[in-house]
């Protein structure tokens, strides 16, 4: 798993450009995704598509859900993809579709204006009829199968989300807000970060770690062993507030005079003065879901400057 982590944070080393969470949806769908049946069988997911979700959500341009805001329901299959077992963006705590369960539905919320939710769906049109939500609850009560006599929706590993990351004073104050976190020579930071993963409660994350890298790229020597940039981080339930989460993720780091860098494409190492240095933090975080979990990073978008 570490050796996994360091390739990760290599490839963080030498692009900005990667999708930190994997994507949000798995595109492997069974069946055709433009195919529409005909003759729907009555109760399915296909009926459903057919008599509500295409007139009211996604039948045309300008309908939220033809492709342009997630969750995408433009053709039955990618409904199921994206609706069955996934969490919800404004409810991430729910399932869009929770089998079995139309009560704990964000699906069913949305249309019932319920349970905390801030509008209804459809969006600024008039709300769907009672016979047609029943239909939906009648659906997911029977299982919310893609088609009738099919297998139920297998249980799913989310990608988790893209932590946040904050640098602190020993006495708790943010030092990266709203810009550059100026810190010296001597000075104790603590590198805090969030994680959030739909199916692993964040005491339970299966690896979390920091790591730093200077302004030409060479990343801090952090650890010892075969990962030296890899400073892992310990959890904190008592971690400060981050925006929609908390900073529940903490390493502690002295600033000495000097500071080892290591060049990840050859190992080379060079000690240089820590006075004058530009640092970006870098965190990520594996989930506990499947064989070794989903990883998941993320750049800061302030520095750390060494006076």
């Amino acid at each position: 798993m570490r050796a996994a982590l360091a390739i990760l944070v290599f490839a963080a080393a030498c692009s900005s450009d990667l999708d930190p969470g994997g994507p949000d949806v798995d595109g492997g769908v069974e069946d055709d995704p433009l195919v529409v049946t005909d003759t729907p069988a009555p109760g399915s997911l296909d009926e459903l598509f057919a008599n509500v979700i295409k007139p009211r959500c996604s039948g045309q341009p300008g309908l939220c859900h033809n492709g342009q805001f997630e969750p995408n329901l433009s053709t039955p299959a990618l409904a199921y993809s994206y609706l069955v077992r996934r969490p919800g963006i404004e409810k991430a705590d729910r399932e869009r579709v929770n089998p079995g369960h139309p009560e704990s539905s964000l699906l069913i919320d949305k249309l019932r204006l319920r349970n905390g939710v801030a509008t209804q769906m459809p969006l600024g049109a008039e709300p769907l009829g009672e016979a047609d939500i029943a239909a939906f609850e009648a659906w997911i009560t029977a299982g919310a199968l893609r088609a009738p006599g099919e297998a139920e929706a297998p249980t799913l590993n989310n990608p988790p989300k893209k932590p946040a990351i904050g640098v602190f004073a020993a006495n708790g104050d943010r030092l990266d807000s709203p810009g550059m976190a100026t810190v010296s020579v001597g000075q104790t930071i603590t590198l805090r970060h969030t994680v959030q993963d739909f199916e692993t409660a964040d005491s339970a994350i299966a690896f979390a770690a920091v790591a730093l890298f200077n302004s030409d790229g060479r990343g801090v020597v952090l650890d010892t062993g075969s990962n030296p940039t890899i400073g892992a981080t310990t959890y904190d339930p008592a971690g400060p507030p981050a925006l929609g989460d908390v900073f529940d993720y903490r390493r502690t780091w002295t600033i000495g005079p000097t500071i080892e860098l290591i060049d990840q494409a050859t190992g080379v190492r060079e000690t240089v003065a820590a006075s004058g240095l530009t640092l970006t933090p870098i965190a990520l975080y594996i989930d506990a879901g499947g064989t070794d979990g989903i990883a998941s990073f993320a750049f800061s978008d302030r520095t750390i400057r060494v006076q």
